[in-house]
């Protein structure tokens, strides 16, 4: 296995937290969330001076404001970065619309129009007289064949660009790049299309020695635990090799569920030991994003979201990683909820980011004392600690036991 760090044998795991500029400068909808800073000329040394570790943000968008402009400013700083990518729609180096573009290298994505006839294309074939299902969803029409083909084209220029212009962190002095986060895919792809499409991307991924998230996102292939949790059971080599970007809060949302659901804890714990990154935004039945998770009537959500970022913490370790990484990722409107009328945020999410950020520091140094390295972030002047949450234990409908806070696993029977 040519994986890099953070796979490795270490004693010693190190919580670095990393800040979205989604919702808190102006390219990243930062208005509407009113966001006190405009531009990253602004944000980073503030978020410099709050102890965040990096930001993560689209590649495209880096694009945009110029990579070398960001490398600079984050190693000015000592920070670092996750790159988000996507493989369709405008936010495609390869689209032009959103942050420029299209860019010269860069493929254009498939066309929702493309799509459209992709899927007709399938349809006609599986409704066809005397065709047997199962038989025939074996192959790929000829535009689905193109539009996997696209899709993996688009996602391998971008990673292998990010890598290139932000350099790799534990093979560059200078470079800043952690990992590469993607939303691959959509949901409306066949299990042919995704396994045509993940086969070949994380073997890709592999050879180059690139860390790639797949993120557990609404709208992308891996929308929904039921869908990841059975693809990865009827393929192995990929539930072997795949790494996850962890949006549980897209997942709570698809299932219409709460925190509780045995299922749900079931099909979560079954994929936490492929999960690399996590996106830490508290999500309910019907949303992917509460109102104030610091409110009293959201805090049973936020605590258990949080056991679930616990789990992702204790197989990290399990596995030996010398770092692990995070964002809080609660989202300006119309991803947050507004007062009717008025588009006033319900919460300031610079300030909710903060405080679900600071609550993973204090989580990590109650799990693991001083026995692994801690961030380092300060509250700000609007925005501390406050208010607690507690540690829930694990359901007793949980499968598997997790490692323990000493790193061991513990097993049962």
């Amino acid at each position: 296995d040519s994986t890099p760090l953070p796979f490795g044998t270490a004693a010693s795991m190190k919580l670095e937290q990393f800040r979205t500029l989604w919702g808190n400068i102006d390219l990243s909808d930062g208005p509407l969330a009113n966001a006190p800073y405009h531009d990253i000329e602004e944000l980073i040394p503030e978020l410099a001076k709050l102890g965040y570790n990096g930001i993560e943000m689209p590649f495209k968008q880096a694009l945009h404001i110029g990579a070398e402009r960001v490398r600079a400013l984050l190693n000015e700083h000592n920070m670092k970065m996750t790159c988000m990518i996507f493989t369709d729609n405008v936010v495609v180096p390869g689209a032009g619309i959103l942050w420029g573009g299209p860019y010269p290298g860069f493929t254009a994505p498939t066309s929702g129009e493309e799509m459209a006839e992709c899927l007709k294309e399938r349809f006609e074939k599986l409704t066809a007289e005397h065709v047997e299902y199962e038989e025939a969803e074996k192959t790929l029409t000829p535009l689905q064949e193109k539009v996997v083909e696209t899709h993996l084209k688009v996602f391998k220029e971008q990673v292998e660009q990010a890598y290139k212009l932000f350099g790799d962190r534990d093979k560059d002095p200078t470079g800043v790049l952690t990992m590469v986060v993607s939303h691959s895919l959509k949901d409306n792809f066949s299990e042919q299309m995704a396994l045509k499409f993940f086969r070949p991307a994380l073997a890709w991924e592999a050879e180059q020695g690139f860390v790639v998230g797949h993120e557990t996102h609404r709208k992308r292939f891996m929308h929904s635990p039921w869908v990841t949790r059975d693809f990865l059971l009827k393929y192995p080599d990929i539930r072997k090799s795949i790494k996850l970007t962890a949006d549980l809060s897209h997942w709570i949302n698809v299932a219409e569920t709460d925190c509780t659901d045995p299922v749900l804890n079931q099909a979560i714990e079954f994929i936490v030991p492929n999960v690399y990154h996590t996106h830490c935004r508290v999500g309910y039945d019907h949303g992917p994003q509460v109102s104030d998770p610091r409110a009293p009537e959201w805090i049973p959500y936020t605590e258990g979201h949080e056991r679930w970022w616990d789990w992702i913490w204790r197989s990290q370790l399990e596995r030996g990683f010398t770092r692990t990484t995070m964002i809080s990722e609660h989202g300006p409107p119309s991803y947050q909820q507004t007062i009717p009328h008025s588009k006033v945020p319900t919460a300031h999410i610079w300030d909710v980011n903060h405080w679900i950020h600071l609550r993973r520091q204090k989580r990590f140094s109650d799990l693991f004392g001083e026995a692994h390295e801690n961030s380092k972030l300060v509250a700000s002047e609007t925005q501390g600690y406050l208010p607690e949450t507690k540690i829930l234990d694990k359901p007793d409908n949980i499968t598997a036991a997790f490692a323990s806070s000493d790193g061991k696993r513990q097993r049962t029977g």
